[in-house]
């Protein structure tokens, strides 16, 4: 009897210690439960103040690039509007900081860290996607659409974590998606139609092309909604345009870091990097027969293989670098393909005196052709050279060469 006594007395009180048990841990886990819903850690304001100031120095660069834009105007001053609203926000909190106390937290620190990222990272693409020079590498890897949404999209993102703190009216100023994709397909109709313009100008006999650019230009009339930066049927022409512009770029990016290293070697590395020399006056014969111009300066000259190839021999005078033109021309010779240019074949030396070799232009430069035929210019023709003019030079710009 006592034994069982024992037993029950030992059963009830494990039977209180697993109900205390049991009520210590329903405690415990009320007690993490509160945990968990402690504030965030709070930041000083300071530690924010250099990302505000952060972004609205971006903002600020970012207005200069999209004045200065001459692709995807459209696209850029859409980005503007998205980091302007960012400006105005971050702006509020900083004028608000004492009424917004809350806000200033670890969390939402993080976020504007992010967002400040995403804002450097649209002011690089609106950077690069502005000008032909950087855009080509978007070009030919066919994926500023893609570029751009993932922007969008990480910046909708970050937004949408720091809205709850930042005025309504102001994040409510962010287009959908949707609507300023409108705004970059319109770009990008605009820019298939400017390569279209510019391999026009292009010549078509280069080798490992032999398109049409007759039927090239049929097959970009209808482009519709199409996003693609290039049509399948420019494809041939627009990838020798954007390998000429990134050629041509990477040469003078190298040339201008080398001089500006101001040594006396820098010159020959130029020289054996692009494998510059001087062409053999013994090729060539001057033709007698043609008078002189520019006061003596231009010769006609021709091959002595082939008396069919003509150029124009232009003396470099004692007053011009004569390394500094070298260097022009071993760019200007990249520039072979553009008919709407005059094409340079470099430098060449009898003794001491240097020239330039040309093409030669039988008729004179353009203001003589006009004063000596201006009876021949009808409307049509006048139109017809207005417009290889503007081919020629809008080719130089894209390549950025300066004359």
């Amino acid at each position: 009897m006592e034994d069982d006594k024992s037993n029950k007395k030992k059963s009830k009180y494990i039977g209180d210690m697993a109900s205390f048990a049991s009520q210590g841990i329903q405690v415990a886990s009320t007690g993490l439960g509160v945990a968990g819903d402690i504030a965030p850690v709070l930041v000083p304001f300071t530690n924010f103040l250099p990302l505000i100031k952060e972004i609205g120095s971006v903002f600020e660069a970012i207005i200069d690039i999209v004045e200065a834009a001459e692709h995807n105007k459209r696209t850029c001053k859409v980005l503007k509007e998205r980091v302007r609203v960012a400006k105005l926000a971050v702006q509020q909190l900083r004028e608000e900081k004492d009424e917004k106390e809350d806000f200033f937290n670890k969390n939402n620190y993080s976020s504007l860290q992010e967002l400040a990222g995403i804002i450097k990272q649209i002011e690089k693409f609106v950077l690069e996607i502005s000008q032909m020079k950087t855009l080509t590498k978007y070009i030919k890897a066919k994926n500023t659409e893609k570029k751009f949404t993932e922007l969008c999209n990480d910046f909708d993102s970050c937004v949408k974590l720091l809205s709850f703190s930042i005025d309504v009216k102001i994040t409510g100023q962010v287009k959908s998606i949707s609507n300023e994709l409108e705004q970059f397909k319109i770009d990008q109709d605009d820019l298939a139609k400017y390569l279209q313009d510019m391999v026009a100008g292009v010549s078509t006999d280069v080798k490992g092309i032999g398109k049409d650019v007759k039927g090239i230009g049929d097959g970009v009339k209808d482009i519709g909604n199409d996003t693609k930066e290039i049509k399948d049927s420019l494809k041939d022409l627009n990838d020798q345009f954007s390998s000429t512009v990134v050629k041509v770029n990477t040469m003078s990016t190298t040339m201008e870091k080398l001089l500006m290293a101001e040594s006396s070697q820098n010159q020959k590395k130029i020289d054996n990097i692009f494998q510059v020399n001087p062409l053999k006056i013994s090729d060539y014969e001057q033709d007698d027969i043609e008078d002189l111009r520019k006061n003596g300066r231009v010769s006609k000259w021709y091959n002595i293989k082939n008396k069919s190839e003509e150029f124009a021999f232009k003396t470099i005078s004692e007053q011009e670098d004569q390394k500094l033109v070298q260097n022009q021309v071993t760019i200007l010779k990249e520039l072979h393909d553009c008919q709407n240019i005059i094409k340079f074949y470099g430098l060449t030396c009898e003794g001491n005196k240097w020239y330039l070799v040309t093409e030669w232009a039988e008729y004179g430069n353009l203001r003589e052709y006009y004063t000596n035929n201006k009876d021949q210019f009808d409307l049509r023709l006048k139109l017809r050279m207005s417009l290889d003019i503007a081919r020629g030079l809008n080719f130089l710009r894209a390549v950025e060469v300066i004359l």
